[in-house]
């Protein structure tokens, strides 16, 4: 007898929702969420209804524009070249691909229409014409790798752009983050011992659950005991700084088997975590599941105060709205510099990669085929992008400075843009402030503890009236979702 697979995902759900917290757990979660006005929040706009997705760019890709393939080399005096850039860089190819995800990517079966090898060549080729063009002194002060699935990557495309990279100017101790999945790297130490030889200092592993039935319904291409190997690889690589990526509010999920992931995690003692809601783009396969497997709205805050909570006992401080670390010094680099005030420049390369140089935001084509194409002909394989102003400058350093460890400096901001942001933004900075949210210093603008659970809805408080405008025509709050993939 075949048993439908509906019937499947709602044996899951029934069975997590049997799993029962331990009192204590249970207690405190319940007292966390009755502390907070809810209702008198959601009325001043701080919800997670909507079209939500974590803010991690601004403006929001919905109100991008076809930009000039050379745009990001339009000098800027707000934001003149820099002499120590960050780069991240895309790597599309996956072993399979996920139910939810959104990012560019193909699945690495050979038929891609540019193969891993001339990949690894023409991102090189992207690197160079945009360092030459950009500032050919620049040093590199941090690298990471996202995908798609890096560590897809074999041993001599691993060494050919790893020496690459060993062959720029550096600044210090370089940074490098190597995004890695577990079903590539659970029996492959030898790949994790190549990563660390070859100058990989920080491994971010994609777990996002240890419970094997939920990451079917999520089409992840491991289960728990992949996770826990590849943990054991990794330290006995010789890795000293190891971040795991965590999701909550999946289908399937209960409270309780959210909690238990997190202590599970927890017992490993890893350098930083990093939790996310579930961000589900309309056009994604977990999207057209039955709703009823879904948390609640409800039970999706309980599952965010949860991990503060279990996080804290578990030895970690919050760092940023949504990443755990157990000391401060072994947070990403990288995530902190980009959203800051000073040293945001960000040089990305690769299928899909956004970044921003001088003033200008800009996002590649997350078309291979059209990558491969710009590359080929010694074109920038631009898509869209803006040009921003000191106005909409200002409103991407409140939007994404929300998201740091530290807020935003009153002092560091008044000498970029010789105003400080209590004034510039007192309207929006006080609703803050009333709701809770904020907190403001002789130094510095902050968010309170539950100012960094709304830190999305704050990073929305910024927006521009242009932007917001524009996403309140297409019926939208956050914007973070382009209205069509374009992958192959």
């Amino acid at each position: 007898m075949v048993i439908p697979a509906s019937e499947l995902r709602q044996r899951i759900k029934n069975d997590n929702d049997r799993m029962r917290l331990d009192a204590a757990t249970a207690e405190q979660i319940d007292g966390l969420y009755g502390a907070v006005d809810w209702e008198g929040l959601a009325t001043q706009g701080f919800d997670k209804r909507g079209d939500y997705c974590f803010i991690y760019s601004y403006p929001p890709v919905r109100t991008l524009r076809t930009i000039e393939p050379d745009a990001m080399f339009e000098r800027s005096e707000l934001e003149p070249v820099a002499d120590v850039l960050n780069v991240y860089l895309h790597i599309p190819y996956c072993s399979g691909i996920c139910s939810y995800c959104y990012f560019a990517k193909v699945v690495d079966n050979k038929n891609a229409p540019v193969l891993k090898d001339e990949y690894i060549d023409l991102l090189i080729r992207e690197m160079d014409s945009k360092l030459e063009r950009y500032n050919p002194t620049a040093g590199i002060g941090t690298v990471h790798f996202g995908g798609g699935t890096p560590s897809t990557l074999e041993p001599r495309q691993i060494e050919r752009i790893m020496s690459y990279l060993r062959g720029l100017p550096r600044s210090g101790d370089l940074e490098v983050t190597f995004e890695c999945a577990p079903e590539t790297i659970h029996a492959d130490l030898d790949k994790l011992k190549l990563l660390r030889e070859n100058g990989v200092t920080r491994i971010n592993l994609g777990v996002e659950s240890l419970d094997d039935r939920v990451l079917k319904i999520m089409a992840r291409r491991h289960g728990a005991d992949m996770t826990l190997r590849s943990l054991e690889n990794i330290r006995e690589a010789g890795f000293d700084n190891i971040n795991v990526d965590l999701i909550y509010a999946l289908p399937g999920q209960s409270t309780a088997s959210w909690v238990e992931t997190m202590r599970e995690i927890c017992r490993w003692e890893l350098e930083s975590v990093s939790v996310y809601r579930l961000r589900m783009h309309p056009m994604k396969r977990i999207s057209k599941l039955e709703q009823d497997l879904y948390p609640s709205y409800e039970d999706g805050l309980r599952m965010q105060l949860a991990h503060g909570l279990v996080m804290g006992d578990g030895g970690y401080l919050r760092v940023q709205s949504h990443k755990y670390a157990r000391r401060r010094d072994v947070m990403q680099q990288q995530t902190e510099l980009k959203r800051g005030v000073d040293a945001t420049q960000l040089l990305s390369a690769g299928c899909g990669a956004y970044g921003f140089l001088n003033s200008t935001f800009y996002w590649n084509t997350k078309s291979l085929g059209e990558w491969g194409a710009a590359l080929r002909e010694n074109r920038q394989p631009t898509w869209v992008g803006q040009y921003l102003d000191r106005d909409e400058l200002m409103r991407k350093t409140l939007a994404l400075g929300v998201h740091t460890s530290s807020g935003i400096p009153r002092a560091g901001f008044a000498r970029k843009f010789g105003a400080d942001p209590v004034e510039v933004f007192a309207d929006e900075i006080q609703r803050a402030v009333n709701a809770g949210l904020f907190e403001v210093t002789d130094d510095v603008v902050r968010p309170t503890e539950l100012g960094y659970f709304f830190g999305d809805e704050l990073s929305v408080l910024f927006y521009s009236p242009a932007v917001r405008g524009e996403l309140d025509s297409l019926g939208m709050k956050y914007g973070m979702f382009f209205e069509q993939d374009r992958y192959a």
